[in-house]
């Protein structure tokens, strides 16, 4: 953890952060919807775009211009343009930041239960392989503050695609009565992560919960409504 508006992971390797709700107004307004704005300090842009709950990713394989990038819609930005900051806004969602130093390929994830379910995690590696020649064992993964288990029951509507979609559901829902269970997005998002091939080290999650601590961190579960959300990227050096 570094400033009070943003968190870290010590084993992230390149300029990254997940936000709070403390954000700066000053920096939180330069991640504007569907934006490029000019950014902070070493980051030249920030990059964001239209979340939808699904399983598309944006690539972005040149430099952007600040100013807005026009029916820019999914819920993955992935770049290899050094001082490009990629970024999505969550409010329970968990954010996965991925990198790959030795390809040169950086990730940001919006992940809901729809779209842990439909797999954007590994299809987004998929992308870093195929589009920027990385390999699941070079990448190093970030998941940050979500919803945990303890405050995320679920009933049928989420519950029957997780166990059509996901063999080893099991061991991310326990069951609290009939028809419901309390669902580990966080646990699914690392055994994706795994499954694609990366190495537990090289896995890191910070383990809050965005639903219980409402002194850091908006809640659209806790709240009944989209009061806020934080914005967590990250970025090449260069």
């Amino acid at each position: 953890m570094n400033a009070d508006w943003g968190l870290q992971s010590p084993r992230f390797p390149v300029p990254h952060f997940f936000g709070t709700r403390t954000l700066p107004p000053s920096v939180q307004g330069r991640f504007a919807l569907g934006h490029v704005t000019e950014g902070p300090g070493e980051a030249p842009c920030l990059a964001t775009l239209k979340q939808i709950h699904s399983t598309k990713s944006i690539i972005l394989k040149s430099p952007v211009r600040p100013g807005p990038l026009p029916d820019q819609e999914g819920d993955a930005l992935v770049t290899n343009h050094p001082g490009t900051l990629v970024s999505v806004r969550t409010a329970d969602c968990v954010p996965v930041l991925l990198v790959d130093e030795q390809a040169g390929v950086v990730a940001a994830i919006h992940v809901g239960w729809r779209g842990a379910v439909a797999g954007i995690v590994p299809e987004t590696i998929a992308i870093c392989v195929t589009q920027f020649q990385s390999h699941p064992a070079s990448l190093k993964a970030a998941v940050g503050p979500s919803i945990g288990p303890c405050c995320y029951e679920v009933d049928a509507p989420v519950i029957d695609p997780l166990r059509a979609r996901y063999p080893d559901w099991p061991g991310v829902l326990e069951q609290t009565s009939v028809g419901k269970g309390r669902l580990d997005l966080k646990r699914l998002i690392r055994h994706q992560l795994l499954e694609a091939g990366l190495a537990p080290a090289c896995i890191d999650t910070v383990e809050l919960c965005t639903h219980c601590r409402a002194d850091l961190f908006y809640s659209y579960r806790r709240e009944g409504q989209v009061i806020g959300t934080m914005v967590s990227g990250a970025m090449l050096p260069g």
